[in-house]
C-alpha cells in the first residue's frame, strides 16, 4: 500500500519535472527566435525600401518620415525557421497535425500580407482570402467543435469559426496602429499561454512552438518600439491574428470550464475589445449618422490607443499602460482557473479591469449610443436594406436551388462534413465572386443594361469556378469515374441554371416592382381620378418622361397613361416602351372624339415651332391641357456659383 503510494507520487514528481525541463527547453528556442528575429529585422530594414515596401506617412498615420513596412516577414521567417529546427531535433514531425492545419493558412497569410504591404490590397479581396483560410481551419478540424464539452453542430461550428478568425486576425491588424503595439501585446500572450499550458500540462509541442512565436515577436520589438525603425505591416498583424486565432480554437474546444474558456479571450482581452468597439462605433456612424466615407472597413483615428495617447502624450507610456492592463487581464484569469475557491474573487477583479477600461476609454462609444437613444432608432433605408442583404438573399437562393436539384437527383441532403464541404463549394464561389466583382455595391431599383451584363458575366464566371471545384472532387474521392463524372455533369447543369436563375430573377423583380408594379398598384388604389394622357413623340424624351413618371419617389400618381403619337409613319402601329403609337397629328380629332384623354404631354426634343404651335392650337380649341417636357442643364447665374462671368467664360 505504501510502496503504491510512494511510486505514484514518485511518477507525479518525475512528470511535473519533464514538464518543467519542456519549458526550459521552450526558453532557450524562444531566445533562439528572439535572436534570428532580431538579425532579420534588421535585415529587412535595409532591404525592404528596396523594393518599395515602405510607408510613407499621410492621413492617419502619426509617424513624420517614411518607414520601411512588412516587417512581419522577419517574425514569420524566424518563427518558421525555429519551428523546423524543433521538429527536426525532435524526430515527429510527421505525427503532429499541428504542420497540417496552420502551416497552409500561414503561408496564404504570408502571401497576402506581402501583396498587401507592397500593392495595398482592397478590404473585401482581404476578407474572401481570410474567409477561405477560417474554412480550411474548420475543415481540417482545428475549427471551434464544442463549448464547455458540448458538440456544436455543424451549421452552428462554421460560422462560428469563420466568424472567430475573421475577429482575431482583423483585432490584431487595427491594433497595429501605433509603435510596439501589436508586438507588445502578442508577446505579453503568447508567454501567458504558454505560462497556462505549463500549469495546465499540455503537450510539448504546442508549449514550445508558443514560446519561439513569442521569442520572435519579442525580437521584432526591439526595432518597432517607439520610435519605430519598422513597420510589421499586414504581413506581420495577419499572421499574428491568425496564430492566435488557431490556438485559441484549440483550447476552446479542450475547454471544461468558464474560467479556463477566459483565459485564451483574456489573452487576447485589449485586441478584441478594441474591434469590438471599432465595430460598434463605424456601424452607428455609417448606417445611423451616415457620415460620408465611413465604412466598417475604413481606419479612423479613435482605437483605444489613441484615446489613451491623447491622454498620455507619450507613445512609449502609451504602450507600458497597454502592456501592464494585458499583463493583469490574462494574471487574473489564470489566477481565477486554477484557484477555484477565489474564482468570485478574482473574476469580479477581472471584470472591474475591464469597466475601468470601457469607463475611462469608450465615452465615443456611449456618447454615440446615448445619442441614438436620445434620437430614437431609425429604421435603415430601403437601399441600405436591398444592398446590404442580397448576399444573404443570394445564399439563400443558391440553398434552395442545391436542395431542389438534390431531391430531384436523389442525393443525401443529411447534415455531415461531407454533404456541407460539397454544398459549399457549389454555393460559395457565386456571392464570394459577386462580392469580389463589385456586384454587391449595385443598387439593383436603379439598374441599367450594364449591370444586368456584369451580373451574368459574374455569374457564367462562377460557374465556370463551381465546375473546377466539383470535377477536383469528383478525382478527390473516386478517380477517373465517368459514371460520377456524368451525374456530376447532370446535377451541375440542373443546379447552375436553377441557382443562376434565381438570382437573376430576384434582380429582375426588384427591378420591375419598382419601375412598374408599384406605380399600377397606385393607379388602380388611387381615390382621386386621373389624368388621361397622351405622349406626342416617340423617342428618348418619351422614355426620360416615363421614367420620371415611374420613380417612386415622385409626387403621388396623377396621369394615365393612354399612348403615344408620333408623325414617324413607320412607328404606327407598333408598341413603344410599354405603350401603343395611337396615330399621327393628323389624326388628333379623331383620336381624342376615341381616346377621350386630357392632356398631350409634348416629349420631342427637337420639335418645330410650327408643330408645336399646331399642338397647342388643338388643345385650346378641344379644351386640353398641353405641357413639354425638357431634360436640360440650367445655368447658375454667376452671383449663385462663385464665380464672376469673366471666370465663368474663362
Amino acid at each position: 500500500m505504501h510502496s503504491s503510494r510512494f511510486h505514484n507520487k514518485r511518477g507525479l514528481i518525475m512528470f511535473q519535472n519533464q514538464i518543467f525541463m519542456t519549458f526550459l527547453s521552450g526558453i532557450s528556442y524562444m531566445l533562439a527566435a528572439g535572436a534570428l528575429s532580431l538579425v532579420l529585422t534588421k535585415l529587412c530594414i535595409w532591404v525592404l525600401p528596396m523594393f518599395g515596401m515602405v510607408d510613407i506617412p499621410h492621413g492617419r498615420h502619426q509617424h513624420t518620415h517614411a518607414v520601411p513596412r512588412g516587417g512581419g516577414i522577419a517574425i514569420i521567417l524566424s518563427f518558421a525557421a525555429i519551428t523546423a529546427l524543433y521538429y527536426l531535433q525532435a524526430g515527429d514531425a510527421g505525427k503532429d497535425p499541428l504542420l497540417l492545419q496552420l502551416g497552409p493558412p500561414v503561408l496564404a497569410m504570408f502571401i497576402l500580407g506581402v501583396i498587401d504591404d507592397k500593392t495595398e490590397l482592397s478590404s473585401l479581396f482581404k476578407l474572401c482570402v481570410q474567409i477561405i483560410v477560417a474554412s480550411y481551419l474548420f475543415f481540417s478540424n482545428a475549427g471551434i467543435n464544442s463549448l464547455l464539452e458540448f458538440e456544436l453542430p455543424i451549421w452552428i461550428s462554421l460560422p462560428l469559426t469563420i466568424v472567430w478568425v475573421l475577429g482575431v486576425t482583423n483585432a490584431f491588424n487595427l491594433i497595429d496602429g501605433m509603435d510596439g503595439i501589436a508586438a507588445g501585446l502578442a508577446s505579453i500572450a503568447a508567454f501567458a499561454l504558454a505560462v497556462w499550458f505549463l500549469i495546465s500540462e499540455t503537450e510539448a509541442n504546442v508549449l514550445i512552438i508558443m514560446l519561439i512565436f513569442c521569442g520572435a515577436c519579442l525580437g521584432f520589438l526591439r526595432y518597432n518600439f517607439s520610435p519605430a525603425s519598422i513597420f510589421m505591416g499586414d504581413t506581420g498583424s495577419l499572421f499574428i491574428g491568425l496564430f492566435f486565432a488557431y490556438f485559441s480554437m484549440a483550447e476552446s474546444t479542450k475547454a471544461m470550464t468558464v474560467t479556463t474558456l477566459l483565459v485564451p479571450l483574456l489573452a487576447m482581452g485589449i485586441p478584441i475589445f478594441d474591434v469590438f468597439l471599432a465595430i460598434l462605433r463605424r456601424f452607428y456612424r455609417k448606417y445611423i449618422k451616415k457620415e460620408p466615407g465611413v465604412g466598417i472597413m475604413t481606419g479612423d483615428h479613435d482605437h483605444l490607443h489613441h484615446r489613451i495617447q491623447e491622454q498620455m502624450q507619450n507613445p512609449r507610456k502609451t504602450a507600458y499602460l497597454l502592456y501592464a492592463l494585458a499583463t493583469l487581464l490574462v494574471t487574473g484569469a489564470i489566477a481565477a482557473a486554477l484557484v477555484s475557491n477565489l474564482m468570485q474573487t478574482l473574476s469580479f477583479a477581472v471584470l472591474l479591469v475591464i469597466l475601468f477600461i470601457v469607463i475611462r476609454f469608450a465615452t465615443i462609444e456611449f456618447y454615440d449610443t446615448a445619442e441614438l437613444i436620445a434620437n430614437g432608432v431609425k429604421f435603415p433605408h430601403r437601399s441600405f436594406l436591398l444592398t446590404a442583404l442580397h448576399p444573404v438573399i443570394d445564399c439563400s437562393l443558391l440553398t434552395v436551388a442545391y436542395l431542389i436539384t438534390s431531391t430531384v437527383f436523389q442525393r443525401n441532403i443529411l447534415i455531415s462534413p461531407y454533404s456541407l464541404q460539397q454544398a459549399l463549394c457549389y454555393i460559395a464561389p457565386f456571392p464570394l465572386i459577386l462580392a469580389f466583382s463589385g456586384v454587391y455595391r449595385t443598387y439593383w431599383l436603379r439598374a441599367g443594361i450594364k449591370s444586368y451584363y456584369k451580373l451574368l458575366l459574374m455569374l457564367f464566371f462562377a460557374a465556370v469556378i463551381v465546375l473546377a471545384i466539383s470535377l477536383g472532387l469528383i478525382l478527390w474521392n473516386f478517380g477517373v469515374n465517368r459514371d460520377q463524372i456524368s451525374l456530376m455533369r447532370e446535377f451541375y447543369t440542373a443546379y447552375i441554371f436553377m441557382g443562376s436563375s434565381f438570382i437573376f430573377m430576384e434582380r429582375f423583380v426588384i427591378h420591375y416592382m419598382e419601375s412598374y408594379s408599384f406605380r399600377s398598384l397606385e393607379e388602380i388604389v388611387g381615390k382621386e381620378k386621373l389624368t388621361r394622357t397622351v405622349i406626342y413623340g416617340g423617342g428618348l424624351y418619351c422614355r426620360m418622361f416615363l421614367l420620371s413618371q415611374t420613380c417612386v419617389a415622385n409626387e403621388p400618381v396623377n396621369r394615365k397613361i393612354i399612348g403615344i403619337i408620333d408623325d414617324n409613319p413607320s412607328l404606327r402601329g407598333l408598341n413603344v416602351y410599354g405603350l401603343d403609337v395611337l396615330g399621327t397629328t393628323r389624326d388628333l380629332a379623331k383620336l381624342k372624339e376615341k381616346y377621350k384623354f386630357d392632356e398631350i404631354i409634348i416629349a420631342l426634343r427637337l420639335i418645330t415651332d410650327e408643330k408645336r404651335k399646331k399642338l397647342i392650337d388643338f388643345g385650346k380649341r378641344s379644351g386640353i391641357f398641353v405641357e413639354e417636357f425638357q431634360c436640360c442643364l440650367k445655368q447658375i447665374p454667376a452671383e449663385n456659383s462663385g464665380l464672376t462671368d469673366e471666370e465663368k467664360i474663362s
